[in-house]
């Protein structure tokens, strides 16, 4: 029982993110969005929870969007992003564009995670055109190709 207690500041802080990005998203430029994803403090708020417990939750928490269906990767990339660096991991969020659809009027974009290089959140299933990848504090434009990323186990 003190376990579940002690979540519950985390599992809260969680479903009311969940529910802001929405409107956020819909009205803001790439790096409003970015700033949201970024906390600030230089404290790990949940220092105690593992990289698993974190992905677990986001997955749980956007499972059935009412808003952002289109776009889960990145309610999903950008919520993990923002509770892996509050509990003190450096995550790295990247966001990429399938090749053959770029030039396309709908091209298919996708948004992942990566920590220590490896992907653990959301990897490409297909070859993307990495645009753009993000630290925490600076916005790195990509060189054009995908990185080659092996996917963790979490």
């Amino acid at each position: 029982m003190p376990d579940f207690l002690g979540r519950l500041p985390f599992r809260w802080h969680l479903w009311i993110a969940a529910r802001m990005l929405p409107p956020i998203a819909a009205r803001g430029p790439l790096e409003r969005l970015l700033g949201f994803a970024t906390p600030g403090g230089a404290t790990p708020a949940y220092a105690s929870l593992s990289v698993s417990e974190i992905l677990t939750a986001v997955k749980n928490v956007s499972a059935r969007p009412w808003v952002m269906r289109e776009q889960r990767c990145l309610r999903e990339g950008l919520l993990a992003f923002r509770f892996l660096a509050l509990a003190g991991y450096r995550p790295v969020l990247h966001f990429g564009v399938a090749p053959e659809t770029a030039k396309s009027n709908h091209p298919r974009a996708h948004c992942w995670i990566s920590l220590d290089g490896k992907a653990i959140f959301n990897p490409p299933t297909e070859p993307m055109l990495n645009l753009l990848s993000y630290n925490g504090q600076e916005a790195i434009p990509a060189s054009g190709s995908s990185p080659d990323f092996e996917v963790a186990d979490v």
